[in-house]
């Protein structure tokens, strides 16, 4: 299934991440790819412990704890389009204390800017990551987390405009721990602060000049609580603060607008039998703008042989951003923008069933899901007394999704994997019948993986592919005669291919790690797709221990 970044929350070790401008999406280039141990998703409403925005899926991005005493690693890559990526980290772990820092720096020519087809901007961008543990007893613990991101694009050549967008990203973060002495109790603390910058670089002057920022600061306190093997309950409250600044998008002069939230939340876990979960949660939530939600969820899970059965309903809901609620800025001329800070905040349902096999080395997994969203909201256009076009946020509609998700794998004679996905997803607006604007109905994936060994040293060599069917854009136009009609367009189903080669040559605690991979295997291009087609890329990694 797919959906708008507004309705998936991205985490980084169950922090959410700052938007960019006044509500918008998340810039994932600032996580530095070897960093991360895993990431979990979970499809579906999850508002019950996450809160705002957790309406289609959670993306929580778990990264690494230092495992040995000391840790260095550097790596270098080049794509096409003078695409070239530079990473450097340590790590270490002496007694209490553990500690991670990594850097990067990222720089690429882009490609297009003539007209045709598509175009990605010139850019640079670099950061670092920093990560300390420390181990106060065998029972209290104390980490610090800071991540630092800064990402500037370039204007093509003979471009008239006299500026070009910097922007800055920083996170800071204290959390710490207590467990109790028999393990029944686990409390943790945390305070999160981040603020994303938006600047425009005079090229003339050589000097930035502010146009917004984004402040965003959490706290929560959590307890779990296992009185008994079958029981574990977890409570705990939380608290919001997001405030943004802009000197033109807000109004005519420089203002600053802020949302609150405090919320309570709790979910209970019992095992009734060995091969039997049931899972209840709940969480309220008051807000400054629309004041209340409350999200319950119920979850259960049964496991037979080799087969485990899923099946929950839960709720969600998306409070309106800062844009959506205050905007107000005339865009470059062609059309204003309004907010309305009367919209209510989207509410979901969503109910699925599942079903997963698993024998040896093979799993294969089916769902059927449907979510439900009211008081949508929606972007309208009006047209002035003058001949302007002016376009507005309202609460008009519902939406929904119904479909299915597909899921196998197999391992062939212990080094050949074989993977292969399928999803259907039929979005619909209820207030018109029609199509989610870029919705694709059929997307699949499939890879095989090669993992084997030539004069007993390892490689693996990828062949993936993703298909989808066409986009679909459908809105509903009004003629000259004031009647309605549907209007559509679709793009083009497109087959994407790469390839990937990666050998690494071990020498004693020393690890070089050669990279080739060759993306857009056939060239395919298509106007809504932003790739310059057939692309490759080669790269370096060294690793000590």
């Amino acid at each position: 299934m797919t959906y708008p970044t507004s309705y998936i929350l991205f985490l980084v070790d169950g922090e959410r991440m700052v938007s960019e401008g006044a509500g918008g999406n998340i810039n994932l280039s600032q996580i530095d790819v070897n960093s991360i141990k895993r990431i979990e998703i979970i499809n579906g409403a999850a508002s019950a412990l996450y809160g705002s925005n957790a309406v289609g899926a959670v993306v929580n991005i778990i990264t690494k704890q230092p495992t040995e005493r000391l840790e260095t690693g550097a790596e270098v890559r080049l794509e096409s389009h003078n695409t070239l990526s530079t990473k450097a980290n340590v790590s270490f772990g002496l007694n209490k204390l553990k500690s991670l820092i990594s850097g990067f720096r990222n720089t690429s020519d882009g490609f297009g800017g003539n007209g045709n087809g598509p175009y990605a901007a010139r850019y640079e961008d670099w950061g670092g990551n920093l990560k300390l543990m420390y181990q106060l007893s065998k029972r209290v613990d104390i980490n610090l987390t800071g991540r630092y991101f800064r990402h500037e694009t370039f204007n093509p050549t003979g471009s008239l405009n006299s500026s070009h967008p910097l922007t800055h990203t920083f996170s800071t973060g204290l959390n710490g721990g207590y467990t109790s002495a028999e393990g029944k109790y686990r409390m943790c603390a945390s305070v999160n602060f981040s603020k994303y910058f938006d600047m425009d670089y005079l090229e003339r002057l050589s000097t930035s000049r502010m146009a917004n920022n984004v402040s965003y600061i959490s706290s929560r306190v959590t307890n779990t609580f296992t009185p008994t093997e079958k029981w574990e309950i977890v409570t705990g409250m939380e608290q919001n603060h997001e405030q943004t600044y802009a000197t033109r998008m807000l109004g005519a002069v420089p203002t600053s607008k802020s949302l609150d939230d405090f919320n309570v939340f709790g979910q209970a876990q019992y095992t009734m039998m060995t091969n039997l979960d049931l899972i209840a949660g709940a969480r309220y939530t008051y807000n400054n703008q629309f004041h209340s939600a409350f999200t319950p969820k119920l979850s259960m899970m049964y496991r037979q042989g080799r087969f485990t059965f899923r099946g929950g309903i839960g709720t969600a809901f998306r409070s309106p951003s800062i844009k959506e609620l205050y905007y107000n800025f005339d865009h470059q001329g062609m059309f204003w923008v309004y907010g309305n800070k009367n919209l209510k905040a989207e509410k979901g349902v969503y109910s699925s069933l599942s079903a997963e096999y698993t024998q040896k080395d093979f799993n294969a997994s089916l769902t059927c899901y449907w979510n439900h969203i009211d008081q949508k909201i929606t972007r309208y256009e009006v047209v002035n007394q003058m001949g302007g076009n002016e376009r507005y946020y309202k609460n008009v509609s519902s939406a929904s999704l119904k479909g299915i998700d597909m899921n196998v794998s197999y391992v062939l004679y212990k080094q050949l994997v074989v993977k292969g996905s399928y999803s259907f997803c039929n979005a619909c607006d209820n207030s018109t019948g029609l199509q989610l604007s870029s919705n694709v109905k059929h997307s699949g994936t499939v890879s095989f993986t090669w993992n084997g060994n030539v004069a007993r040293s390892p490689f693996s060599l990828q062949l993936a592919g993703r298909m989808t069917s066409p986009k679909l854009y459908q809105k509903m136009v009004t003629d000259e005669n004031g009647q309605q009609h549907e209007e559509s367009t679709q793009s083009k189903s497109y087959n994407i291919w790469k390839m990937t080669l990666v050998k690494p040559f071990l020498i004693n605690r020393h690890t070089v790690e050669f990279t080739a991979k060759c993306d857009n295997l056939f060239n395919f291009k298509e106007i809504s797709f932003i790739n310059p087609g057939r692309q490759y890329m080669i790269g370096l990694r060294y690793a000590f221990k």
